[in-house]
């Protein structure tokens, strides 16, 4: 086990590297670098995943011998991960990073200027290696499964559908009954410079208490959550002038994976079990803290004197103003700037497209024009910026195909944990009055303290007592907007 344990962690050490200049890519580095920094992750990256489907580790997994819960999940997952990677060729894995990396600049590019012709090609060659890559992972029936199961264990397209038709259903019919409510008044519908954005968000990390000698907050593109080493964990954030809400939750939902990222034991550190069980479960914790907890009344009333001493112009406005106006359900074009309630369309959306791509019956060249017509049907929306469209998310640019259900299932995840949760500690009180460490505290012993020694359907039960079901996240719905909008939903 010792040996096995080293081993783990020297492939750690690489992939920390590559985090790190994975990193630096998205927010420092100079933009004419890109095509060379590809080529450097994709050989360290390369360097990594060639350790861990070597014939050494195979022999250290077989030949180990386990004396505890945590070094028997250790083997069963590593043995798991092990088996499913050496069946992918080293030189199509060098290829995929070095492509999706190159492409996920170009992405950027594209984006900026707002032209798809700029990035299709090697979206095009991303596609076409995920589909390979799928021949290796295996599947039984759909090869969309074999990405998902990297990004959710256990899920299956099957089941997808099975959860997301009725949450479609319920989400037209809770926002078709909103709109009849009419409109409630936005206190955030104004232009705040960047500079007191910045301050309010990093008084808003210390409140929620943010550790800043383990993690650090900077600006990208598009906010993200990278783990880079022990006690290194990276997030970032973006600040939009006329859209101060923007960064708030962009700030609170990255502080929900690196709080997660942060709590996992360190002895688990570099081992297959030190990571969060699913990217499920990982995002259910940036939106229970960015939704359930940031957006809830009490996080409100609690911070509610410090937000009107940072923006005085908004002191007309009474707490529950603002709380309402934090909470608006509104059809929107950007999936990181959407509500709780149309978020689920968002993500419906791109996972119908995807999962047409991998099965042949989407091309890359017609993305652009079946998202705006499916666009156009979940939202009634016209797209005429296609920066607003199939060129505002750089997951597929990236190669990440399988990874948008997660965000998805992490709404329901954490729902349900919440439903748990409340039963247990009084979450109002806590929260109103920033007692936030008892609400990890919660976390921590029920999830983050486990990594990933379990899989998702397997940690959910255990931490609810309840098999997973998404009506914990219907009746959550159902319940908060009603309120909001003072009417029976």
């Amino acid at each position: 086990m010792d040996k096995l344990k080293e081993y783990y962690q020297k492939i750690a050490k690489y992939s920390s590297a590559s985090a790190l200049l994975y990193w630096d890519m998205q927010t420092y580095m100079p933009s004419a670098a890109s095509e060379y920094r590809a080529e450097v992750l994709s050989e360290i990256g390369s360097y990594a995943f060639i350790m861990s489907v070597s014939d050494e580790l195979g022999n250290l997994l077989k030949s180990a011998t386990p004396s505890s819960e945590i070094d028997e999940a250790t083997v069963r997952v590593g043995l798991k991960e092990y088996e499913k990677y050496k069946k992918i060729p080293a030189e199509v894995f060098e290829e995929m990073l070095r492509v999706s990396t190159i492409c996920e600049q170009l992405w950027q590019k594209a984006k900026k200027e707002r032209n798809f012709e700029i990035v299709e090609p090697y979206l095009e060659k991303v596609v076409e290696l995920s589909k390979e890559m799928t021949k290796y992972l295996g599947y039984d029936n759909d090869p969309y499964d074999a990405l998902l199961d990297r990004f959710e264990p256990g899920m299956t397209a099957e089941e997808l559908n099975r959860i997301f038709t009725p949450l479609k259903e319920f989400t037209v019919k809770v926002l078709k009954g909103i709109e009849k409510v009419g409109k409630v008044g936005d206190p955030f519908e104004r232009e705040i410079d960047p500079e007191r954005q910045e301050k309010f968000n990093r008084w808003l990390l210390t409140h929620l208490k943010y550790d800043s000698t383990k993690c650090r907050l900077d600006v990208s593109a598009h906010p993200f959550t990278n783990p880079i080493g022990m006690n290194d964990v990276r997030i970032t954030t973006r600040y939009v002038p006329n859209d101060p809400k923007n960064s708030i939750f962009s700030t609170i939902h990255e502080f929900g994976h690196a709080q997660y990222a942060l709590s996992i034991p360190d002895e688990f550190y570099g081992l297959p079990i030190g990571s969060s069980t699913s990217y499920g479960f990982d995002e259910s914790q940036s939106r229970f803290w960015e939704n359930i907890l940031g957006r809830s009344l009490p996080f409100w009333t609690g911070i509610y004197e410090k937000f009107i001493e940072v923006f005085p112009e908004m002191a007309s406005y009474s707490v529950e103003d603002i709380w309402r106006g934090v909470n608006i359900v509104r059809r929107s074009y950007i999936r990181t700037e959407a509500d709780e309630v149309t978020y689920t369309l968002h993500i419906i959306l791109r996972y119908e497209l995807e999962h047409a791509l991998i099965n042949d019956e989407l091309s890359v060249k017609d993305i652009p024009a079946a998202w705006n017509e499916l666009f156009s049907k979940y939202f009634g929306l016209k797209i005429d910026d296609i920066s607003l469209g199939c060129l505002q998310d750089p997951h597929w640019y990236g190669g990440s195909f399988g990874y948008f259900p997660t965000y998805l299932l992490g709404n329901l995840y954490a729902a349900q944990i919440y439903d748990a949760m409340k039963k247990e500690i009084d979450f109002d009180t806590l929260v109103v009055n920033g007692e936030f460490d008892k609400v990890r505290g919660w976390l921590t012993e029920k999830i983050y303290s486990k990594g990933r020694m379990y899989e998702p359907k397997e940690l959910i039960k255990k931490v609810t007592n309840s098999d997973f079901d998404s009506k914990y996240f219907i009746d959550y719905v159902t319940k908060k907007y009603s309120r909001v909008y003072s009417s029976n939903l």
